[in-house]
C-alpha cells in the first residue's frame, strides 16, 4: 500500500511497526505544531489538528483491522484511562492475525509480484 494511503483511508490493514513508526511521527507532528498554532490564531488552532487527529485515527482504524476488529472499538478512546491503556496496549502490542481476514490481506505476506524461493533441504 502506498505510504500516503496510511494517512488519508482507514481501510486496509498496518502491521506493529509501521503503526508505531506512523503514530511517533503522527503525535511528534501534533506536540511540534501545537505551540506554534496556538501562538499564532488561538483557539482557531483546533481545525490546524484535525488533519493530524484524521491520520491518528486511520492508523488505529487500520490497527484494529489488522487484529481482527472493527474500528468502533476506538469508541473506547474517550473512556478516561481504560480507553488510552486498551489503545497503548492492544494496537501496540498485540500481533496481528495471519493471513488475510475480512478486513484485507496480511500487512506482512510480500506482496504479489515477488518471487519466493524456499531452501531446499
Amino acid at each position: 500500500m502506498p505510504i500516503l494511503l496510511h494517512f488519508l483511508t482507514p481501510q486496509g490493514r498496518i502491521a506493529r511497526t509501521r503503526y508505531w513508526l506512523f503514530a511517533v511521527v503522527g503525535m511528534a507532528a501534533l506536540i511540534a505544531v501545537s505551540p506554534l498554532a496556538f501562538a499564532m490564531i488561538g483557539r482557531a488552532a483546533l481545525v490546524v489538528f484535525l488533519p493530524i487527529y484524521w491520520l491518528l485515527i486511520c492508523l488505529m482504524a487500520k490497527r484494529c483491522h489488522d487484529i481482527g476488529r472493527s474500528a468502533w472499538w476506538l469508541l473506547l478512546l474517550p473512556v478516561p484511562l481504560i480507553g488510552l491503556l486498551w489503545v497503548f496496549a492492544v494496537l501496540g502490542f498485540r500481533r496481528g492475525q495471519q493471513g488475510d481476514n475480512q478486513y484485507g490481506p496480511d500487512p506482512h505476506r510480500p506482496a504479489p509480484g515477488y518471487l519466493i524461493v524456499d531452501a531446499i533441504s
